[in-house]
Formats: structure tokens, C-alpha cells, sequence
């Protein structure tokens, strides 16, 4: 049984995906749409510097994560983050627009930079503090779970707070924030650590390969629905308004999801469990073809079972990326390698990210009569895209196993 302490050393870790989770929803898909319309911006301006942060963003991820993984995770870096996050968020709410333009970007570009310096080192710190299998496991899961119960508060928060509330709950957030990042401590690099072990030695790395590419696909998989949700709500089931009730049912299925993908890891091992996920996933999703005018309640419990699969997306994966860079580590007589290993993964997750609005509306634009783009093509880029890229990494995974993961858990 564990005691009261292992939990609190679960809790403490996952703790900033609260904060983070329920800051990054608004700042990430509200903030473009109400810069563009209510501060003064318009469409083109704000989706060009929009851009150009989201390149800034994208770079930063390897330069931070070998910086940590030389110098460690120390609370200065935390809280240096912090601050970036904080100064940029309240002038972007608080101060009256439109600035310049090059203001504007400015402080979006210091925001994420404030991001990536809390996730990239955050992200790595199982590496160091999980002793095997399992616990690696319990920091993954918890951390996944707690990042979802910050989205589903973000989608909460409009319905049950007043409108002149919301500057407030951002103050009480950034608070939580602080708080959870001052509570990580710090974390020194490694004595051993070889400066020779950089990002050469881990694209080299066939392990590395051979996992980069699932993720990278899976990423893909599920950001073009995101991308093209409120299209498809709007002109394929014309139910516009349902789209909080569907995110609500999908996230929340999905915080649900997390301990049964625990406990089934846990019998399965990491691999056979995540291709669960995938194809149980696939299989749900592709009813949505399905779908036309009036079913929305059939688009509901599509959600609920697409979103149950979610924690096998989530958890899974990073254990796995954890246990890679464990094994990296001690076959480099213990070099530091967990930031930059994180610091790849987040830069294939953002990259999937921005892909996926490029080819969506790219494709959408092409078969577009006059300016709204009919159903069938709305529905192959929502339904279909998707569902083929899972069934893609499905048997990614399975035409070349993961030695190193194995198809059956050990756990000490």
C-alpha cells in the first residue's frame, strides 16, 4: 500500500497541469479569434504574428532543453519562466489594444518562450525522479490527468463565471502556477554528463527513430479534428452550439479514461496497450462519417468513446519517451539526455500541430464552391484523415516492436 508521502510526490509533480492546461486553452484558440475582432488587429495581421511566434515557439524547444539538461532544472529557471508567462498574460488582458504590431509580437513570443521554459524541463523530470517501470508510469498518468482537469476547468469557467470575473481567475491561476513550480525544487544536471551527447547522438539512435515517427503521425492524427471541429459541427451536423457540450464529453471521458489505461499498462505493457487505444479510437471515430444534420447525440457518444481512449494517447507514449531516455542515460555512463529528449517531443507535437492547420485548410480551400467547402470534403478531412493516420501508427507500432519497451511489463 502506499503511503500518504507517495501520493503527495504524484500530486506535486503533476501539479503545474492544472494552471497550465486552463492557461494554454483560452491563450491558444480564444486570444487569436478576440484579437483579431475586439482588439482591433483584424484577421491577417493577427494570423501572420500568430505565425511567426508559433516559429519561435517551435525553435525554442531544442535550445531550452539543452540547456537544462547541462545545467539542471533549477528554481530560477522556474520561476524566470513564471515571470515571462505572467507579465506577458496580464498586459495582453489588462493594457488596451491595439499596440504595435512588433509589441504584439513581442509578448506573444515571450509567453510561449515562458512556456516552453516550464513544460520542456517539467516534462522531463520523470527521467530523474521515477525509480523503474511503474512509477514512471504513476508521474505520466498523473501528470496527463491533471493536464486534462485543467481543460475541462478552461471550458467551465466561461459558463460559470461572470465575464468581468475572468481577469481575476487569471490572477488566481498564475498564483496556482507559481506555486506548483516553486514546489518542483530544483534539479541539478547530471556529474557525469557528456558534452559530447547532444542531439546528434539522439536522432542517431534507431530507438529514437522508430518512436519519433508514431508520435509525430499520432500528434497529426488528433490535431486535424481539433482544427476543423467547429466546421464540421457547423455545416455537417448544423449543431454550432453543441460544440462546448462535445469538448466538455470528450475531455471529461477522458480524465475518466486515465486510470483504466494505468491498469491495463500495467497487465499489457506500454506498446500493446497504446495500440489498444489506436485502434479502439479508429474504430469509434470513423462512425462520425456516419453523421449528418440532427445526430448530434450520436456525435456525443462518439466523444465519450473516442474521448475514453484519449488517456492511451496521453499517459502511454510518455512513459515510454521516459523510459527511453532512462535507457539513453545509463548507456552513456548517466549523461544527461531527458530535456532534450522532452524538447524533441514537444517540438514533433507543435510541428504536428501547425501542419495540421496547413494541410487542413489547405485541402478545404481546394474543393471549396464559392466559400464554404462542401460536406463530404469537410467530413474526409474531419473523419477520414484521421482515422487512416491512427490505423498508420497502429501498425507502426506493430511492424517494428519497440524492443526496448517490450510487449510485456516489468515492473520491480
Amino acid at each position: 500500500m502506499r503511503s500518504s508521502s507517495q501520493y503527495w510526490r504524484y500530486f506535486r509533480y503533476a501539479l503545474p497541469g492544472l494552471p497550465l492546461a486552463a492557461l494554454g486553452l483560452p491563450f491558444y484558440i480564444y486570444a487569436p479569434l478576440w484579437l483579431a475582432e475586439q482588439g482591433g488587429y483584424g484577421y491577417t495581421l493577427i494570423g501572420a504574428i500568430f505565425f511567426l511566434a508559433r516559429i519561435s515557439d517551435v525553435a525554442s524547444d531544442l535550445p531550452v532543453g539543452a540547456w537544462v539538461d547541462r545545467r539542471g532544472s533549477h528554481r530560477m529557471l522556474w520561476l524566470g519562466s513564471w515571470l515571462l508567462i505572467a507579465a506577458s498574460a496580464v498586459a495582453l488582458i489588462a493594457l488596451p489594444h491595439p499596440w504595435p504590431s512588433s509589441v504584439l509580437a513581442l509578448a506573444l513570443v515571450l509567453l510561449m518562450l515562458g512556456w516552453t521554459g516550464i513544460t520542456v524541463p517539467w516534462l522531463a523530470l520523470p527521467v530523474n525522479l521515477s525509480r523503474n517501470n511503474i512509477d514512471r508510469l504513476r508521474y505520466n498518468s498523473s501528470r496527463e490527468g491533471m493536464l486534462l482537469f485543467g481543460t475541462l476547468l478552461a471550458m467551465l469557467a466561461p459558463a460559470m463565471l461572470a465575464p468581468a470575473m475572468l481577469p481575476s481567475a487569471l490572477v488566481v491561476l498564475l498564483f496556482v502556477l507559481l506555486i506548483a513550480v516553486v514546489l518542483q525544487g530544483s534539479q541539478v544536471a547530471a556529474a557525469s554528463a557528456s558534452p559530447t551527447l547532444g542531439f546528434k547522438v539522439l536522432l542517431g539512435d534507431t530507438r529514437v527513430r522508430k518512436l519519433a515517427l508514431p508520435w509525430f503521425v499520432n500528434m497529426l492524427a488528433n490535431a486535424i479534428p481539433g482544427t476543423v471541429l467547429l466546421l464540421f459541427m457547423r455545416e455537417v451536423l448544423h449543431a454550432e452550439d453543441a460544440v462546448p457540450l462535445a469538448l466538455l464529453s470528450y475531455f471529461l471521458a477522458g480524465l475518466i479514461g486515465v486510470p483504466f489505461w494505468y491498469f491495463l499498462a500495467k497487465k499489457l505493457g506500454d506498446v500493446l496497450s497504446w495500440r489498444i487505444g489506436l485502434c479502439s479510437s479508429a474504430i469509434l471515430f470513423s462512425f462520425a462519417a456516419l453523421l449528418g444534420e440532427g445526430d448530434v447525440a450520436w456525435f456525443i457518444a462518439i466523444s465519450v468513446g473516442t474521448g475514453l481512449a484519449l488517456g492511451a494517447d496521453q499517459a502511454l507514449p510518455s512513459a515510454m519517451q521516459t523510459g527511453l531516455a532512462q535507457d539513453l542515460s545509463k548507456e552513456h555512463n548517466g549523461a544527461a539526455i531527458g530535456a532534450r529528449m522532452f524538447a524533441l517531443w514537444s517540438m514533433l507535437s507543435k510541428a504536428a500541430m501547425g501542419l495540421a492547420v496547413g494541410v487542413s485548410f489547405l485541402w478545404l480551400g481546394s474543393q471549396a464552391e464559392m466559400t464554404i467547402p462542401p460536406v463530404w470534403a469537410i467530413t474526409a478531412v474531419y473523419v477520414v484523415a484521421p482515422v487512416v493516420l491512427k490505423l498508420l501508427v497502429f501498425f507502426m507500432l506493430g511492424r517494428s516492436p519497440l524492443a526496448y519497451q517490450g510487449e510485456k511489463p516489468v515492473y520491480e
